[in-house]
């Protein structure tokens, strides 16, 4: 008897009927770094704790979060829940890679429950199976989600932001050995490969104050780009300091900044500088003066005592133009601040009875075509629990005043604040503007409503995946609108042991073992390779060198190593471009023990020398 061997369709992903999935809720926990040492706070004890008894929590774990999970190293970090318990996991490699929180990996738990799907959707999803998920059509829909829901979280961006500060603060590394950097860098690419050859190459005559910058000339004005940018122009540029990609400023606290010519003794030759301040941070002063050898610039933002605290961090673009006699076309430097307190902002008074619902975040707010969700930054001043609580006597709900209705849903609100996430429609086109009812019903019918104004807008550009140099910042458009400060594509700093409480590769913070590690490029940040000027063999090399040799040499032996191991973390970076890792731990463990190996090297290399 013959029989008929029937094919099964997969059921693809556009044809999924996502209104009938159901429901999922999403929780996070982001916990707090590890505390420096000598400042760790007394745990308290649990309140039923009996006279004598010893109580100790574990606080030994690689990372802030080991101790809640059930496999170390970030090991099932993000969890799938089922009637409570786990049935899927991912590792914080889905951090890293689907949600761009790199400095967050080791502190953050994601846990999803999915009750709330259809029952057909948790079908599909368990299969038979006890040992985790189907990874099919209704799983994807699931990832896809998370990831809409969590990547532009305002309260994750702000935590990520936070702990990329502390790399930023590092020292910067010292000017010589940036320079013959700047040798290696350009001697290591080939001709026509990622730069513009020609002023300021490796090898050439020209000063050392010129190596490593690049020049175009974009709409009339010559800034530091990336050379694929415009066209070839010649130095002076303009600079600043401190070299910083983004300069925090604190409310009602003046800031300055040293605006310089690169090469300095072009300075002399500048006939008029002017500064343009953000017109859409009225707040936001700045005051300029013109030095024998330097600009002065003075940073102010009036925060009035009414400002809503809510609306931190403000970011702010500053653009410096500069004319110098003799050249023809103005130099433009433009600057990123973000404004933003050092306190945490405390928790407002909230009331059974709400009267105040409000959007906080700046008007109009920008809503980026394609899959991922915009967060909306909203307050009111009902507690939680009106909306948390089961059987809640006040809901929130939103619409587009005109239309069809994206989706749109809002997370639980916490000391009164809360986040609507609105997934853009396909039709929605940039340029457009469109306008939000936000709503709180409660009992009676009672509502507090509110609107807001958005417009939508291009997503940023993916990054290409080939080898090419990625400076950082780029240049978006003619107006310079994403500047900062041009310079180098990286950033070189340096660590001692006083600045350990930092994270290193995967680890939560460095060690008298490790040599060095690069962290990769973003949109606010270029690449940063750090070196670790307490590494105990250079340490120990060091002391021995200064028994033998003159101050001026040893300078001359340590420069050349720290250059040569920024250059290796550099050429690691380069290998990482277009890729993506399977497992981001393991890939930092094999690159921490990688450069380690070569400083080993480098400091035998040059120890045999000596002798």
């Amino acid at each position: 008897m013959a029989e008929t061997a029937l094919k099964a369709e997969p059921l693809l992903f556009d044809d999924l009927p996502v209104a009938d999935l159901g429901t999922i809720s999403i929780r996070v926990f982001v916990l707090p770094p590890k505390e420096k040492k000598g400042q760790e706070k007394q745990q308290a004890l649990p309140l039923d704790t009996e006279a004598g008894e010893e109580f100790m929590l574990e606080t030994q774990g690689a990372t802030p979060v080991s101790s809640y999970l059930e496999s170390s190293r970030g090991k099932r970090c993000v969890v799938f829940l089922v009637n409570g318990q786990r049935q899927e996991f991912d590792d914080n490699t889905f951090i890293v890679q689907e949600l761009g929180f790199r400095y967050l990996r080791s502190r953050m738990i994601i846990m999803i429950d999915v009750d709330g799907l259809a029952q057909e959707a948790i079908g599909r999803l368990m299969q038979g199976s006890r040992q985790g998920f189907y990874r099919g059509a209704v799983r994807e829909a699931i990832t896809k989600r998370i990831v809409a829901t969590l990547k532009n979280d305002p309260d994750l961006v702000r935590l990520e932001q936070e702990a990329e500060e502390a790399v930023s603060e590092l020292s910067a590394g010292d000017d010589k050995v940036k320079q013959t950097l700047d040798q290696l860098i350009e001697s290591h690419h080939d001709k026509g490969h990622a730069f513009a050859h020609g002023i300021g190459v490796a090898g050439d005559t020209h000063g050392a104050d010129e190596l490593g910058f690049k020049t175009v000339v974009k709409g009339g004005v010559v800034t530091l780009l990336p050379p694929d940018i415009g066209v070839e122009s010649v130095y002076p540029v303009l600079t600043s300091q401190p070299a910083a990609s983004i300069i925090r400023l604190r409310p009602n606290t003046p800031r300055e900044i040293t605006i310089k010519s690169q090469p300095s003794e072009h300075w002399s030759a500048i006939s008029q500088m002017t500064v343009e301040s953000d017109v859409r941070v009225l707040e936001l002063k700045v005051k300029h003066e013109k030095l024998g050898d330097h600009g002065k610039l003075t940073l102010f933002f009036d925060a009035a005592e009414d400002f809503d605290k809510d609306e931190y961090p403000v970011r702010a673009k500053v653009k410096v133009t500069a004319r110098f006699n003799g050249i023809k076309e103005p130099r433009q430097l433009d600057l990123s601040v973000v404004i933003k307190p050092d306190v945490d902002r405390p928790d407002p008074k909230l009331v059974d009875d709400p009267i105040k619902l409000k959007v906080t975040s700046r008007q109009p707010v920008q809503i980026r075509q394609g899959e991922t969700g915009t967060h909306v930054r909203m307050r009111w001043d009902g507690k939680d629990r009106l909306i948390t609580d089961d059987n809640a006597p006040w809901k929130f709900s939103a619409k587009l005043q005109s239309g069809n209705q994206p989706d749109i849903h809002f997370s639980d609100p916490s000391a009164g604040r809360f986040t609507m996430l609105v997934t853009p429609l396909p039709e929605w086109t940039a340029g457009q503007r469109l306008t939000f009812e936000v709503a709180a019903t409660g009992p009676n019918s009672r509502q507090l409503i509110t609107s807001f104004d958005a417009d939508v807008v291009n997503p940023p550009e993916p990054p290409e995946p080939d080898d090419k140099q990625k400076p950082s910042p780029r240049l978006v458009d003619s107006e310079f609108k994403t500047g900062s400060m041009r310079r180098p594509p990286y950033e070189l700093k340096t660590i001692t042991r006083d600045h350990y409480e930092q994270p290193c590769w995967s680890a939560e913070e460095w060690t008298d073992e490790d040599a060095g590690a690069f962290v990769k490029p973003n949109d606010r940040a270029p690449l940063v390779l750090i070196i670790n000027q307490d590494l105990a063999s250079l340490r120990d090399f060091r002391q021995a060198l200064a028994k033998r040799n003159t101050e001026k040499d040893v300078e001359r032996k340590l420069t050349k190593y720290t250059s040569h191991i920024a250059f290796h973390l550099y050429q690691m970076y380069q290998a990482t471009i277009g890729k993506k890792d399977d497992d981001v731990d393991s890939a930092d463990l094999a690159r921490q023990q990688e450069v380690r190996r070569v400083a080993l090297t480098m400091i035998k290399l040059m120890d045999v020398a000596e002798k």
